[in-house]
C-alpha cells in the first residue's frame, strides 16, 4: 500500500504542478463560456439597419406588413433564437437593428430585375415579393442578399404572417389593437413535479443543465483515460518501467497511476466547481434566462463523484491496458475506437434521455456497466430514479470494475515489459492465462 501511495502522489504532483494542467484548468471553462456566449452576443450586436422592401399590388397588406417589421426590436432579455416582440416599450434598448422598409405596389418583371440589381450591388438587403392570392395561398417569395440570415427570414415572414392574420381578423369585425393582442405571444412556465416536490422550471435550463454535467463527465473520463495510457507508453518506451519494477509490482504500478490521475481528476473538477460558485451571480447575468430556475437536485452532488470515479476507473482500467499492449501512440490508436465507442453512444442517446428519462432504452443504458456512469448521472440530473435503480447500477459497475482491474492487471504484468512488435489477440489471451 505504501508503494501505491508514493506512485500515487508522485503522478498526482507532477501533473498538477504541469503548465498544461494551469493552462487546461484555466482556458477550458473560458472557451466553453466563449463557444456558448460569444455566437449569441454577435447574433445580437452584428450587423446595421436592415434595408428591406415590400413588393404587393395590395397596398394595405403591404403597408401593414411594413408596419410590422419597424415595429420589431430586440429586447435586452431576447436572443435571436427566441419569440420577437412586435411592440416592445417605448425605452426598450434596441439588440437588433431596426428594418427600414420601402413599399412597391406595382410588380412587374422589370422591377424584380431593379430589386435583384439593389441586391447584388448592396444597396439593399432583401425585398419581400407577394403574390396576389398570398391572402388565401399564405405564401410569398423572400429574396435575401444574405441566404443564410435565418434571423432576418423569420422577422419577415412573422411580420407577413401576422399581417395576414390581422387583416383576416379585420375582414371578421376584430379591430387592429385587439388583433394585436390575440396574436401575441403566450408565456407558459414549467413546473417539474418529482417525489422531492415542484420547482418551477424554464425548460432550456432544465435541458442544459442534465447536458452541461454530462459533457464535464465526458471530457474528463476521456482525457484522464487517455492521460493514464500515455503515462503507460512514455514509460514503456523509454525503458523507465524497468527500474521501477525493481521496486514495485506491475499492479502497484498501475493503480499508482490510475488513482494518481483520478485524484488530478477530481482536483480540478473542483477548481472548476469552486469557480463557478464564487462567480454564479455574474455567470447567470452572463448567460440570462437560460439557466434561470434550472433546479439541482440535493442528491445529485452525491452522486456526481460517485459516478465519475466509477466511470473514470473503469476506462483508465481499459486506457491502462492499451498502453501496456502498445509500443507507440501510433499503434494505441488503432485500439482506442473500440473503447470510446460506449462513450460515443452516450453522448448519442443522451438527449432522448434528457427528454424522457425513464424509457427502457435510457433503463438498459444506465445499466451497462460501461454507459451507467454517464447515462444514469443524467438520468438522475433531469428526474431522480428509484433507489433500486441507482443501486443496481453501483453495484454492477463496481463488479465490472473488479474484473477489469484483475484483468487488465495481468495483461500490464506481461505488456508493460514487452517491446517491438504488437501483440495478437491470441498472446494477449495467453498472457491472461499464464501470468
Amino acid at each position: 500500500m505504501r508503494n501505491i501511495w508514493l506512485i500515487l502522489r508522485r503522478e498526482y504532483l507532477v501533473r498538477v504542478r504541469s503548465k498544461a494542467f494551469v493552462l487546461f484548468t484555466v482556458l477550458l471553462p473560458l472557451l466553453m463560456g466563449a463557444a456558448v456566449l460569444l455566437p449569441t452576443k454577435l447574433a445580437i450586436h452584428s450587423s446595421s439597419t436592415r434595408r428591406v422592401t415590400i413588393v404587393s399590388s395590395d397596398a394595405t397588406l403591404a403597408a401593414a406588413v411594413r408596419g410590422e417589421l419597424e415595429e420589431m426590436r430586440m429586447s435586452e432579455d431576447e436572443d435571436p433564437s427566441r419569440k420577437l416582440k412586435s411592440t416592445p416599450s417605448p425605452d426598450a434598448k434596441s439588440k437588433k437593428p431596426a428594418f427600414v422598409v420601402s413599399v412597391e405596389n406595382t410588380p412587374n418583371d422589370a422591377l424584380k430585375e431593379r430589386l435583384t440589381a439593389e441586391l447584388r450591388d448592396n444597396k439593399l438587403d432583401g425585398f419581400l415579393w407577394i403574390a396576389p392570392d398570398a391572402m388565401t395561398s399564405r405564401k410569398a417569395v423572400y429574396y435575401s442578399r444574405n441566404g443564410s440570415d435565418f434571423v432576418e427570414a423569420s422577422q419577415v415572414s412573422r411580420g407577413l404572417r401576422f399581417a395576414l392574420s390581422e387583416q383576416q381578423l379585420s375582414a371578421r369585425g376584430v379591430g387592429t389593437a385587439e388583433a394585436k393582442k390575440l396574436l401575441g405571444p403566450v408565456d407558459v412556465d414549467t413546473v417539474k413535479v418529482d417525489k422531492s416536490g415542484s420547482n418551477k422550471s424554464n425548460g432550456m435550463g432544465a435541458f442544459f443543465l442534465p447536458f452541461a454535467l454530462l459533457m464535464m463527465i465526458y471530457v474528463t473520463v476521456l482525457t484522464y483515460g487517455l492521460y493514464v495510457m500515455r503515462s503507460v507508453i512514455e514509460e514503456k518506451s523509454s525503458r523507465v518501467v524497468e527500474v521501477l519494477l525493481g521496486s514495485v509490482t506491475p499492479f502497484e504500478l498501475m493503480a499508482g497511476k490510475i488513482l494518481g490521475v483520478a485524484a488530478v481528476g477530481l482536483t480540478q473538477i473542483s477548481i472548476w466547481m469552486v469557480a463557478a460558485t464564487a462567480m454564479g451571480a455574474g455567470a447567470m447575468a452572463m448567460v440570462g434566462d437560460l439557466m434561470k430556475d434550472a433546479h439541482l437536485d440535493p442528491a445529485v452532488k452525491f452522486l456526481f463523484p460517485v459516478y465519475f470515479l466509477l466511470g473514470y476507473l473503469t476506462y483508465a482500467c481499459l486506457y491502462a491496458a492499451i498502453g501496456a499492449v502498445v509500443n507507440s501512440d501510433e499503434e494505441a490508436q488503432q485500439l482506442q475506437f473500440p473503447v470510446t465507442i460506449p462513450l460515443i453512444a452516450c453522448m448519442v442517446v443522451a438527449t432522448s434521455v434528457i427528454r424522457d428519462p425513464n424509457t427502457s432504452m435510457a433503463f438498459w443504458f444506465s445499466m451497462f456497466p460501461l454507459t451507467s456512469p454517464i447515462i444514469m448521472f443524467v438520468r438522475a440530473t433531469v428526474s431522480m430514479p428509484p433507489v433500486w435503480q441507482i443501486v443496481v447500477s453501483i453495484a454492477l459497475s463496481l463488479v465490472t470494475l473488479y474484473g477489469l482491474v484483475w484483468l487488465t492487471s495481468r495483461i500490464y504484468r506481461v505488456g508493460i515489459l514487452m517491446y517491438g512488435k504488437r501483440p495478437t489477440l491470441p498472446e494477449i489471451l495467453k498472457w491472461i492465462k499464464y501470468s
